[in-house]
């Protein structure tokens, strides 16, 4: 674990994880014969636990890819400010809020499971 929280401090060096970076760090964690569990801990070392964006979304750290997925379509279709177009534009600006949040917490989740 010691030698992942390394790597993933010289891969942030320039303050921006790439997604080749984010896939070879879970690689190495895999040829290290870390848990997923272990991945994620580093991760969040690093980047946070994610918490908000998991209650934003309805869910625990534990839920699966899967289940952040479905969760995320469901809030985006709900809150999607096309749905309030007819009750004005103070509706609207405040779907469009609430839409950005959500897709913000469904995009940090995703780049902390390193996907």
């Amino acid at each position: 674990m010691l030698l992942l929280d390394a790597l993933y401090g010289l891969a942030l060096v320039d303050g921006h994880l790439q997604r080749a970076e984010q896939d070879t760090l879970r690689r190495v964690s895999q040829g290290l014969g870390l848990s997923e569990e272990e991945f994620r801990s580093v991760t969040a070392r690093h980047f946070g636990d994610g918490q908000v964006h998991y209650a934003r979304l309805g869910l625990t750290p534990e839920a699966s890819d899967a289940d952040v997925k479905r969760a995320f379509r469901q809030l985006a279709a709900t809150h999607h400010p096309d749905r309030v177009a007819n009750l004005g534009k103070g509706a609207v600006e405040q779907a469009s809020r609430r839409f950005q949040e959500i897709r913000e917490s469904y995009e940090e989740i995703l780049r902390l499971r390193g996907r």
